[in-house]
């Protein structure tokens, strides 16, 4: 009994990371890549240069949410620690509305 409650979980675990890795665009992850490295670098980019990089993957305003929500994971690959992370999110959020 135990091991197949173990077997359902896993079971659970690994199609939820198949399903999120299937609803990811190159493009959007791409971009996330490339804020999080601008941000690695330099921690105190203005929501300005955040929006060109948007731009420059061709990302529209309606979808910097979803490309947003990718940047945390990407801040943490880099290095940051939690707490740095989220200060540095509220700049990215305020790009969103720079992005035509």
């Amino acid at each position: 009994m135990k091991f197949l409650l173990i077997g359902v979980f896993v079971a659970i675990v690994a199609f939820l990371i198949w399903r999120s890795k299937q609803n990811t665009a190159p493009e959007e992850q791409a971009c996330a890549i490339d804020i999080g490295k601008l941000l690695k670098a330099n921690p105190d980019a203005q929501p300005q240069a955040i929006a060109d990089v948007f731009q420059r993957h061709g990302i529209d305003q309606f979808r910097c949410k979803a490309v947003g929500a990718m940047v945390m994971p990407q801040l943490r690959k880099q290095g940051l620690k939690p707490e740095d992370a989220r200060i540095v999110m509220g700049r990215v959020r305020a790009a969103y509305p720079l992005v035509p």
